[in-house]
């Protein structure tokens, strides 16, 4: 990852991030210097955003390690908890780009 110009905000930052490459919760955190939480509320808002200038937010889903199950109905950013299969919560994370 290349260093972010700041005089952009930090949603236009993370923006720029997601068009290059594919990113998790946890790669925006630490380029961004922020908590994951306020990361996941910068998404939110920029998935419409995204919208409007006609790109869009591509989320590559929550999948369970020990069974294979794939969340690929979530609405939701956040992490989920647990596999509605296994019940377990060995959870790989989400990747999100800008396409």
């Amino acid at each position: 990852m290349e260093p972010v110009e700041y005089r952009h905000t930090m949603r236009q930052q993370i923006i720029a991030l997601l068009s290059k490459e594919e990113l998790t919760v946890r790669d925006l955190s630490q380029a961004m210097s922020i908590p994951e939480k306020e990361v996941l509320d910068h998404l939110v808002h920029i998935e419409r955003s995204a919208q409007r200038l006609g790109k869009k937010l591509t989320v590559t889903p929550y999948k369970c390690i020990s069974c294979g199950f794939v969340f690929e109905k979530r609405t939701r950013l956040s992490k989920p908890g647990r596999c509605p299969n296994c019940k377990n919560s060995h959870i790989q994370t989400a990747g999100y780009t800008i396409r």
